[in-house]
């Protein structure tokens, strides 16, 4: 009767069967989940990128315009003043916030998020008549404003 139990194998293959399909699905279910949400964290990232974008060539824009106006101003012989404009930048982009950074050394409008590098983009500008004062930002502030100081010939952002 014992030898019949040790070398009767039937119950052994439903239990090693049971054993095997739980942990291939409990497996299964953890790679999906976790597909789930590194596929959620990119798509964040992703939309943080192109509203970046958006905003940098914004800025480079208003930058150009100012140093424009004062090529032009200054080409035909008259003097420019001090003029301003507003940037609409949110507080937040997809829920986080965010720094500009304006480098005058790269000619450069670099946005980030924390501190991620999957999240900086550079947006570059260029200048001939004018400087561009290097300044980090931070969301969450007031309005910010690009204004051009006649006296220094700089760009700064208040």
């Amino acid at each position: 009767m014992i030898r019949q139990f040790r070398d009767d194998e039937k119950a052994v293959s439903v239990s090693v069967g049971f054993v095997l399909t739980l942990s291939i699905t409990v497996i299964t279910m953890v790679v999906v989940i976790s597909s789930f949400y590194t596929m959620m964290d990119r798509a964040e990232q992703t939309v943080m990128r192109d509203e970046f974008e958006i905003h940098g060539n914004d800025m480079a824009l208003q930058i150009s315009n100012i140093d424009t106006a004062v090529q032009i101003s200054r080409n035909a012989g008259g003097e420019v003043g001090s003029f301003f404009f507003i940037l609409p930048l949110p507080d937040e982009i997809a829920g986080q916030q965010y720094s500009v950074e304006l480098s005058n050394q790269t000619n450069e409008i670099i946005f980030e998020s924390h501190g991620k590098y999957a999240t900086r983009v550079k947006v570059p500008y260029k200048v001939h008549e004018t400087e561009v004062e290097s300044v980090k930002l931070y969301s969450g502030s007031n309005e910010f404003i690009l204004h051009y100081d006649p006296a220094s010939n700089m760009i700064r952002i208040d």
